[in-house]
């Protein structure tokens, strides 16, 4: 379900705190892609610093330009030409199991959308049992929410996250994206 609105302060801090206690895994994308070189420097050294303190709670990392419901590059979108050599390098795909430390990482920020690089990681997204819950595009100021059932739906809206429905809509379990993060690559 998509929201609406922004999702900063206490209401973030509410989410993030509801994320990791409902979610087995967060996924966070490093984008290379448009930057020069100082940015793309500065990205390298969130990711080094992002590695170093939550290494041990890498569960995959991966290359490429496309994640949950994003796709980047003219291979990924079905262009006939092909992306140059190294393209998939420019997007790093790292997945995490959800920890106390790592949840104070993520609640040092106070704004679902402020997520972007080169001093951040990109397109939150929370997942439990390799399906995902809630995956966001900050440059886009979107966030949608597989809420389970309607309890979840209300719950999310006591705590002030707004959706563009309004009611509960299920999604089917098939449409859910899903990646085995529990396979190292």
């Amino acid at each position: 379900m998509l929201t609406k609105g922004s999702i900063t302060n206490d209401i973030y801090h509410k989410l993030i705190e509801y994320s990791f206690s409902e979610c087995d895994t967060i996924m966070l994308v490093f984008r290379k892609d448009g930057l020069d070189d100082n940015k793309i420097n500065c990205l390298n050294n969130t990711i080094a610093k992002l590695k170093q303190k939550f290494g041990k709670y890498v569960l995959k990392t991966r290359n490429g330009g496309h994640w949950v419901f994003t796709k980047v590059g003219n291979k990924e979108c079905g262009f006939a030409k092909e992306d140059p050599p190294g393209f998939d390098d420019l997007f790093e795909i790292i997945f995490l199991k959800t920890t106390p430390e790592l949840k104070e990482y993520i609640l040092e920020n106070h704004d679902l959308y402020a997520w972007l690089n080169p001093k951040y990681p990109e397109d939150i997204s929370f997942f439990k049992d390799r399906y995902c819950w809630l995956y966001s595009i900050a440059h886009e100021e979107l966030c949608f929410i597989y809420c389970k059932n309607e309890e979840e739906y209300e719950y999310l809206k006591s705590i002030g996250i707004e959706f563009v429905e309004d009611k509960f809509v299920p999604t089917p379990y098939e449409e859910l994206y899903y990646e085995d993060y529990n396979n190292k690559s």
